[in-house]
Formats: structure tokens, sequence, C-alpha cells
């Protein structure tokens, strides 16, 4: 377990009770890794899927001595689901290995790196200083392939390449951007752990938070274009007096859009704690501001927008050229960030009681007017819950443009208990659309849509989607049909993958 059984809640037997496996889910260990072990899926493949999905997320919580306090901090593993396109299918997993993790298994114990909670049992000052020198480097939150590079990432600049055939740790990189100050008075290690495919171009497009370290002095944004895993280049650079703390951004044709939600970063108690846990705070009396900046002339508009929480973009596409829409995953404050902490996790009522609300909303962008509005779509009265998805994914070659699905997870499917998950569909031009798939006692976690190379419409293809089978103890990769959201086969792997956080499907790599 994430630490020993006296450190745990007297409900910890009782509250697994009411959720089957959900210790596999998120309380377990789990350090098994294999190389192509051979997996049956229970019907044909389809016979287009040539490639592999490829998942990252914590699996290891403890080191010796010292666990971990927050689900964000476990060491990162990776997970890919291989399909050479002959009717055959592989599963290997490798945990990441990182600077900190190779470490820390020499030392027996948690190296000094920047973790975003604390330990237990803490580190001391000196190690809490080390740890600040050393920086954040464990990558466990997204897998990209940025112009036939393999990387994975989290919300620092830092990032790892890998290769995406074996699953090896290749080396760290920290890329330069030419002409951008990255030195004194700047602290430049802030970014986000979902990158935008750039709009007709296989770049992405990423973002560079330069923290000043001077009191009342202004912070620095930088837009970025990510070229390889090493070459970056600058699009837009801008001041501001307070630096928000992201996860994700938007783009369209001709614009990129930064939500600065009031979720500030305070760096000097980042300098002083270690910890950003508790360097960030949200302030409710606070507009969000919203960023547009023109990708081709670099010029930055500011918008003012009611105050609201968001880690996941969904999407963003352009009416004409002074409209543009953006879709957003919406709570009313930051408290999902303290939700995954292991206290929370790891007790029913503590997680149950706590504010779990996820919105989906729309933002209608004038920039003649320079104004924001926000809207909410329709509820289907017979899937009331399908508007509040997380981890949100939708048909890729439909990024930055209109579009109508959307696929995710909603963790408390009844509004009452985080574990009744389901796996949705949200048609977003007509709820009557609305679709969703669910067993009792299996968690879903967020899905990938592979689109069908010869397809007519949006969602022809299959949802790949990693289950916990809560009731068996095992985990399974299950193909749902993206028009009906029926089963189209599945297939159980050798070893539980607990919940991870994102990944994607690699065409040709297997």
């Amino acid at each position: 377990m994430f630490r020993g059984l006296a450190l745990l809640p007297l409900c910890f037997v009782v509250c697994l009770t009411q959720t089957p496996g959900w210790d596999l889910l998120f309380g377990t260990s789990i350090l098994n890794e294999t190389q192509q072990y051979p997996i049956k899926f229970d019907n044909p493949i389809p016979s287009w899927i040539k490639g592999s999905l490829i998942r990252n997320g914590p699996a290891r919580y403890e080191m010796g001595k010292r666990s971990f306090l927050n689900l964000f901090d476990g060491y990162g593993k990776l997970y890919s689901w291989q399909f050479p396109g002959n009717g055959s299918a592989f599963f290997t997993t490798k945990f990441v290995q990182s600077l900190s993790y190779n470490e820390s298994r020499k030392l027996n114990d948690i190296a000094p790196y920047q973790t975003f909670d604390d330990l237990v049992p803490p580190m001391n000052f000196f190690e809490k200083e080390l740890a600040l020198r050393n920086g954040l480097d464990n990558m466990n939150i997204n897998v990209y392939n940025f112009s036939g590079d393999c990387v994975i990432l989290s919300d620092t600049w830092k990032l790892y390449v890998v290769d995406c055939f074996t699953l090896d740790t290749i080396r760290p990189t920290t890329p330069n951007i030419p002409g951008v100050q990255t030195g004194f008075p700047y602290i430049s290690i802030m970014s986000v752990a979902h990158p935008v495919r750039e709009y007709g171009t296989n770049y992405h497009l990423t973002i560079l938070q330069s923290l000043n370290i001077l009191p009342d002095m202004p912070h620095k944004f930088t837009l970025v274009r990510s070229k390889s895993a090493d070459i970056r280049e600058k699009i837009a650079e801008w001041e501001v007096k307070k630096m928000p703390y992201l996860h994700s951004f938007s783009t369209t044709e001709h614009y990129a859009i930064i939500f600065g939600c009031p979720f500030y970063i305070d760096i000097l108690k980042m300098l002083r704690y270690s910890l950003p846990k508790d360097s960030i705070e949200f302030h409710k009396d606070e507009p969000t501001v919203t960023y547009v900046i023109d990708l081709k002339t670099s010029k930055v508009t500011t918008i003012e927008n009611e105050n609201i929480f968001t880690m996941h973009h969904v999407n963003a596409f352009e009416e004409d050229e002074n409209t543009l829409f953006l879709d957003v995953a919406s709570y009313p404050d930051a408290s999902l960030v303290t939700f995954f902490e292991m206290d929370n996790l790891m007790n029913a009522t503590k997680r149950n009681e706590l504010t779990f609300k996820p919105s989906l909303r729309r933002y209608r962008i004038d920039l003649k007017a320079n104004k924001m509005t926000p809207t909410s779509f329709d509820i289907n009265p017979k899937l009331p819950f399908v508007n509040m998805l997380e981890v949100p994914t939708i048909n890729e070659n439909y990024r930055s443009k209109q579009y109508c699905y959307i696929y995710g997870v909603v963790f408390k499917s009844d509004n009452k208990l985080w574990g009744n998950f389901s796996f949705v569909k949200k048609d977003v031009c007509n709820s009557s659309g609305d679709l969703s798939w669910s067993i009792p006692g299996h968690y879903p976690m967020e899905g990938w849509f592979v689109p069908h190379p010869n397809g007519s419409s949006e969602d022809d293809g299959v949802l790949m989607v990693p289950v916990l089978d809560g009731n068996l103890g095992k985990s399974y990769l299950i193909m749902l049909d993206p028009k009906t959201m029926k089963p189209i086969t599945k297939s159980y792997v050798p070893f539980t993958v607990p919940f991870h956080f994102h990944g994607r499907f690699f065409e040709n790599v297997f």
C-alpha cells in the first residue's frame, strides 16, 4: 500500500467494501513490468487498427521508509497496447527511468527531488533545499509525438525522451528557446502537460512560464512552437502581474487561447516551502484572465472572464475572423487539486463529501468587442450526468475545427458516490445524441478516439478505454463503438493498470 496500514484511516476496510477494487485503483503500488506480453481479445480486432495506445501515470507511491501523500507524486509508469495489424496484440509496461526514480531505487528512499505535496516522513530542511535545486523530475502525466520524437511530460518545462516501441527511457531534455531570457531574475520551470497540435502543421504549441523572484516585478509568458524534443521557437511573449497555474490550453486555426484562472503561483512561497501545493492559491473574488494570441502577428489580446477554474480544455474553433468558441471542463474553484491527496482518495466519507462537480462550459469570444460570453450545454434528461465529464478527448482530426463529439469519464455519475464511473459521449451539437457506457464496480479511465482511416463522419472509429474491473481485481482494455458506445472487443492484461492520467494512440508504432 502507499503507506503502512497503521497510518491508514480507520475506515479503510469499510470504505473499500463500498467500492470494490478501489485500493488497486489508487492506493497500491504495482511494480510489475513486462515486454510485449501477448494478449487475446474476445472478438477480432478491427483490421485497420495498426499502432500503439501508450498511457502514462503514477504507479508507485513509496520507496523504502518514505511514502508520497499525493497521487500527483507517484513514480511514473508507461503502458502500451501494441497492434501490429495482423490480428495479434501485445502489452508492455515499464517504469519511467527518470533521474529521481533511479536515484531513489539506489538509496531505497525517496530521493531529494521536488514533489507537489509533502512526504511521510517529511524531508528535513537540507533535503528540501536540495529537492528545490534538483527540481521536478517525475514525468508521470502525458505522452506525445514531437515530430518523430516520443516524449513524456508533466506541468514542467523539462521532459524526457523515450522509445515508444520499447518504452525505454532515453534521456531528459530542458530545451532552450532562442531569444528568450530564462535566467535571473526568472525561474523558468513551469509549462503545460497538454501541448496542442498547431493547425495545419506537424508541430505542437506549448507555453513556458517564467516566474520573477524579485518582489512586485512582473512575470512572463512565452508561447512556444515545439519542432522536436529539443528544438523550440518563440511565437509571442508578454508580462503578467500574477502567474496562474496552467495544465492545458487551446488553439484555433489562427489563435492560441490561454485561460489564466485566478489560481496563482507564489514564487516566494515556492522558494520558502519547496512544495507547489503550498505555493498556489485560488482567489475567488478575481476574474479569470484570458489571453488570445494571434499566431501570425504575435498580438496578445487580454479579456477578463468569470471566476472559474479549469484543468482541461476540450477544443476551440473559429466562427469568423472575430468570433471564437472555446469549450472547457470547468469548476467553481480549485478544490479539485486537493482532492487527489491520498487521505481523501482512500477515505470514502471524505472523498464523497468533497465538492467534485465539473461542468462542460462553452465561451463565445468576441475579439472585436473584447468580450467573452459563457454558456452551458443542454442536458439530456435521460443522461443528466454526461455534462460532468472530465479528462475529455475528441477525434483529433477535428482539433481546432467545429465539432460535435466529446468523450470522457464521469467519476460521480449519481452525484453522490465517487466511484460510480461512467465513460460517456457528449454531443455538443444535439444533446439527444448523448450516450454512456458503464458496469458497476468497473472503473474506466481516459479513453482515446482512433479514427477510421476511411471514415466519413466524426464518430467513425473506435474508442480505446483502459478499465479496472474492481470485482475481479484485474484490468482490461475495451474498444467501444463511438456511434453506439457498445463494446466491440476487450482483453484483460496480466497486471493491474491503476488510475493514470493521459496518453494517446501512435499510428504505426508497435
